[in-house]
């Protein structure tokens, strides 16, 4: 089953990760040494988790880790976007937080997606009436030549 929730629930623990998909103590070239060590080793307070959450880019909140799943969900220049899916994510926030401090911008966020998404819809079926008056035009240019290659060959038996 493939919920808005479930896709949350699953997203949670890339959020508070950093949005990293593996683990802590592999090394990468743009972590430092002090980040690539196991998990279970102690970390000092000035870690790159603690680093992280001062300058607020992990959230303890759940309702602030749904705003900003959907925010990347909605931005163009991420790897994960898609308008459908994080109108999905504010509508849960709006449901499931609905006092939340971010419920304002996640309204407003709500209502840019749905306008944007019903404006979608209406380009993908004016193209789709477009493409079909251009097969029916191609259609009608067919059924005329034949019709005047008909009329040339009834001239010609004359």
């Amino acid at each position: 089953m493939n919920t808005p929730l479930m896709r949350t629930l699953l997203a949670l623990p890339l959020l508070a990760a950093g949005c990293s998909a593996s683990p802590a103590w592999l090394s990468h070239p743009w972590r430092s040494e002090e980040v690539a060590r196991p998990i279970d080793e102690p970390r000092e307070p000035a870690s790159i988790g603690a680093a992280a959450r001062s300058r607020g880019e992990i959230s303890t909140d759940p309702a602030e880790a749904l705003y900003r799943l959907g925010v990347r969900q909605a931005d163009p220049g991420s790897g994960i976007r898609d308008y459908r899916a994080a109108r999905a994510t504010f509508t849960e926030l709006l449901i499931q937080y609905p006092n939340s401090r971010r419920d304002a911008e996640a309204r407003a966020w709500q209502a840019t997606l749905t306008d944007l998404l019903m404006r979608e819809d209406d380009a993908r079926r004016a193209l789709l009436r477009l493409r079909r008056s251009e097969e029916d035009g191609k259609r009608t240019k067919t059924n005329l030549e034949w019709l005047r290659q008909n009329d040339l060959d009834q001239e010609r038996r004359k």
